[in-house]
């Protein structure tokens, strides 16, 4: 059963269609409650922008002519009829094209309620009494300036005057389609079936009938589309006298209109398309759509959730509780997940439950939906993350076994290196003087390397040695082995705390600064003069810089990398080689080596 409003909306739809009479109602506050179309066009605004506001907000510059005569109508409760509205010319008698009446509109109690606006359109009586008159040059001149496209056939469908628009737009002049029948005129030659609809519509006027349609017209430049209507027109007597074809321009109405289908189209598509299920609810909880997924994923067909509570997707232990709090939601509604930090289940058709997860999405503003959920099956993600916390667990505990055993094996490495040192200590006790020097060169290099499984050791980290901590106690094992006097003094600057080194490169690189440290301390300050050695550390994307220098009397000349007697400056090259570096070698002010080589660490 429609209601009050609806009827009124109805039959001023109706009214609109069969008469050219604006229609609209006021409340007392003189806004507007309802308003057809064509009063909304002579106001020269939109219906939707009349509703809710004041005669005043939607025609200003009226407002002081025609609020005095409603303020009138509602005070008094008597109705104005028929007073000239519209434009008028600069002869002394007033010409217009509409008449306006306000009349009173009273509840049960009989107080005034509100006030009916009637606006009839009497142009075309006014042009028919012009025309008895001959006044054809003013009928020209408004017909040439209406907006709507008009004009006058015989009963037969033969064209006898059509005004300015629909001419100048086809490029036409009036003498080209004047005496020809209406439905071979240019306008129509397009496309035979809109030639043959308007010669039906001519038939159908002949007979009393008013056709009115949308149509397609052919112009000079464009194919444009119109609303058209084809009227009959009699005389005092009821005697057919002429046909009326109307139209107005709505093709950018009609693009709108097909925008607007086609988005719904596109929209439709996407939401059924989608990978979630998607399910959009009302204020109360109501299901009012939901999209191919959802179904599928449910175990519903078509249809069968519409209208159904939201309840009905949820395990019966979410059921109670769920509605309160929907409300809740409602009162304060936010786009969020849905049970942050909870797992969430669903429920199917059968009543078998899944893991999900829910997104709400609050859509403002839209009186049919209030609330799209978007539902992800997470069962297989589910499943998934067990079965990779399984392989974590188990991959954590080849982990632990693994460091345990890197761990005890590093330390046993380091422990057998020191037992080998321990033992060349002992062997160069009572040796000679050249012997002693070898076998403590040899212990040397063997707690070289076994600083570096100490370091791992105590890093706990197996795969990589920080570098510059590493130089750093390798400088003042290198003094301590070879002197215990402090002569000598290291300065390290420049040290790049953050570069580490795979154990294959640190066992080479450390080796090769032993040697180059212990050619320093023993040749570089003769008689124990003291003196500085330096080293710096730097890193240029994973290109590495190391520099070990000395303030000494300088290598001689004649002494090359790989030469002489010295098994150090022999094994120089072997670790340079091992390294993947290059050395470039200075002996002004001293002896300094710059190594350049590149980090296989990641």
């Amino acid at each position: 059963m429609e209601s009050s409003s609806e009827l009124k909306a109805l039959a001023l739809d109706a009214l609109s269609k069969v008469l050219p009479t604006g229609i609209a109602v006021l409340d007392t506050s003189f806004r507007y409650v309802s308003i057809n179309s064509i009063l909304a066009e002579f106001n020269g605004v939109a219906i939707e922008q009349h509703l809710g506001r004041s005669v005043p907000e939607v025609l200003p510059d009226l407002s002081s002519t025609i609020m005095p005569l409603l303020e009138q109508v509602r005070d008094t409760g008597k109705a104005i009829l028929n007073f000239n509205v519209g434009a008028t010319t600069t002869e002394t008698t007033a010409v217009t094209q509409w008449q306006g009446s306000y009349i009173p509109l009273f509840n049960a109690e009989q107080q005034v309620c509100g006030i009916a606006v009637v606006a009839l359109n009497r142009t075309m009586d006014w042009f028919v009494q012009q025309t008895r008159k001959d006044d054809l040059d003013r009928l020209r001149k408004i017909l040439d300036n209406m907006f709507t496209f008009v004009g006058i056939l015989s009963p037969d469908g033969t064209v006898l005057d059509a005004n300015k628009p629909p001419l100048e737009l086809a490029g036409l002049t009036l003498e080209q389609v004047r005496h020809k029948k209406f439905w071979d005129c240019f306008w129509w030659q397009h496309d035979i079936e809109s030639s043959r609809r308007i010669e039906q519509a001519v038939v159908d006027a002949r007979a009393g009938h008013t056709s009115r349609f949308d149509i397609t017209v052919q112009m000079k430049d464009s194919i444009v589309i119109i609303d058209f209507m084809l009227a009959p027109v009699y005389d005092d007597h009821h005697q057919l006298s002429f046909l009326v074809p109307s139209g107005i321009e709505i093709t950018s109405r009609k693009r709108s209109e097909q925008e607007l289908q086609d988005s719904e189209t596109r929209f439709r598509r996407v939401f059924d398309s989608t990978a979630d299920g998607l399910v959009s609810i009302d204020s109360q909880g109501l299901i009012t759509l939901a999209n191919t997924r959802a179904l599928q994923m449910f175990g519903y067909e078509t249809g069968q959730l519409i209208g159904q509570p939201i309840e009905i997707l949820l395990p019966d232990r979410y059921q109670k509780h769920h509605p309160q709090l929907r409300q809740g939601f409602m009162l304060d509604p936010t786009t969020r997940p849905m049970g942050q930090h909870r797992e969430l289940y669903a429920k199917r058709k059968d009543d078998s439950e899944f893991p999900v997860e829910i997104g709400l999405t609050y859509l403002e503003g839209d009186k049919k939906t209030a609330v799209l959920a978007t539902i992800t099956d997470v069962s297989a993600a589910k499943a998934a993350q067990q079965n990779l916390q399984r392989i974590i667990d188990e991959k954590t505990a080849l982990l632990a076994e693994r460091t345990l055993l890197l761990n005890e094996v590093h330390h046993r490495v380091k422990n057998n290196l020191q037992i080998v040192s321990s033992l060349l200590s002992l062997r160069s006790r009572g040796a000679s003087p050249e012997l002693k020097q070898v076998l403590q060169e040899s212990q040397l290099r063997v707690r070289t390397m076994a600083l570096t499984h100490q370091l791992l050791y105590e890093k706990r980290d197996f795969s990589s040695v920080p570098l510059a901590n590493y130089l750093r106690q390798l400088c003042q094992l290198v003094r301590q082995t070879l002197t215990n006097a402090d002569f000598i003094t290291f300065d390290f600057v420049q040290m790049d705390e953050q570069i580490v080194l795979a154990l294959e490169q640190a066992i080479p690189c450390g080796l090769l600064a032993t040697e180059i440290l212990t050619n320093s301390i023993k040749h570089a300050f003769p008689e124990q003069q003291k003196g500085k050695v330096t080293l710096t550390l730097a890193q240029t994307a994973n290109k590495l810089t190391l520099e070990i220098g000395d303030d000494g009397v300088g290598l001689p000349a004649s002494i090359e990398l790989g030469q002489g007697n010295s098994l150090g400056m022999q094994l120089i090259p072997a670790f340079i080689a091992q390294l993947g570096a290059q050395v470039e070698l200075s002996r002004q002010g001293g002896t300094n080596y710059s190594i350049y080589f590149y980090s296989t660490k990641e």
